[in-house]
């Protein structure tokens, strides 16, 4: 059931509220000024808040003001407690960000059809929040493999860039592309392709450090970003990580396949390097240089 904070002077009120809520199974937090319930809202997150407008000290509307400006708050529905009648007073509390409001002395009946009505609309607050976090996740990841994507790389790269050069910090950046990938597709059929890539950023993924990036960078190109990485540690991670793919036995069907990679590796602080951009496009550049060279091997620029 729900956590409910009640903020009230009155300890009869207090009370009755405890005592009809507590009989529908919810957690009752009891508040009896402002500043207590100010401290119970920011460290208890309840679901949702009764509040008094006449209280000692801070009054209500301030007390709602101030939950509704704090971020860890903002989102708790607040429905105001008040014995005044007059709409004005009604008004300026739903102004100042209350959800609803009851007369005292409450129905029980009333009451508790205005707090199961706006904590079923914060638990559909909230299912809407985790929808839009697993839709914004799927959008930042690769359909096939489920690495982040281009998109989720440029993103980052281009943030964690300018904070290497605010704070000093040494970036690296790592292309790998898939050696002869065509022949995979052509040879074995695009499903013994798929699988290819699949397994390789799997495996990639197993083997880099948890800090670091990886993403699919578009068909069989990958790239990784190394945080607080210079060149000779980049150099050396990318190689460990091209042997284990070259000793590694990718199955399809009855198929063993072996595959190598070329990776190209550039990093932060250098004297050509200014931005993500050209960060990027020296690690293309070096992973050229590695086709160039024989394949299944790692150059630095």
């Amino acid at each position: 059931m729900a956590r409910i904070l009640i903020i009230d002077d009155s300890k009869l009120i207090l009370h009755v509220a405890k005592t009809i809520l507590s009989k529908q199974g919810h957690q009752v937090l009891l508040a009896e000024d402002g500043k207590m319930g100010l401290q119970t809202a920011a460290t208890e997150h309840p679901d949702l808040i009764l509040l008094d407008l006449i209280l000692p000290g801070i009054d209500g509307y301030q007390v709602c003001q101030r939950i509704k400006t704090e971020t860890a708050t903002s989102d708790i529905p607040v429905i105001m407690l008040t014995s005044k009648s007059e709409p004005a007073d009604k008004v300026r509390g739903l102004e100042m960000g209350t959800s609803d409001y009851v007369t005292k002395p409450f129905d029980e009946g009333e009451l508790m059809a205005r707090v199961n009505i706006h904590l079923q609309i914060r638990e559909l607050h909230e299912t809407l929040k985790e929808k839009n976090r697993q839709l914004k996740e799927m959008a930042s990841r690769d359909g096939l493999t489920g690495l982040h994507n281009h998109r989720y790389f440029q993103e980052t790269i281009s943030k964690d860039f300018q904070r290497a050069v605010r704070y000093h910090e040494s970036l690296s950046c790592v292309m790998l592309d898939i050696d002869h990938f065509k022949k995979f597709n052509d040879n074995y059929g695009h499903q013994t392709g798929d699988m290819v890539l699949k397994v390789l950023g799997g495996l990639i993924r197993q083997l880099m450090r948890d800090s670091d990036l990886l993403a699919r960078y578009g068909g069989e190109e990958f790239v990784l970003l190394m945080y607080h990485t210079a060149s000779k540690e980049a150099f050396l991670i990318s190689e460990r990580l091209r042997k284990a793919v070259e000793q590694h036995k990718f199955q399809a069907d009855n198929l063993v396949l072996t595959v190598t990679v070329s990776m190209g590796v550039a990093s932060f602080p250098h004297p050509e390097i200014a931005d993500s951009k050209t960060l990027i496009e020296c690690a293309d550049k070096a992973l050229y240089w590695a086709k160039q060279e024989g394949r299944n091997r790692v150059v630095a620029f």
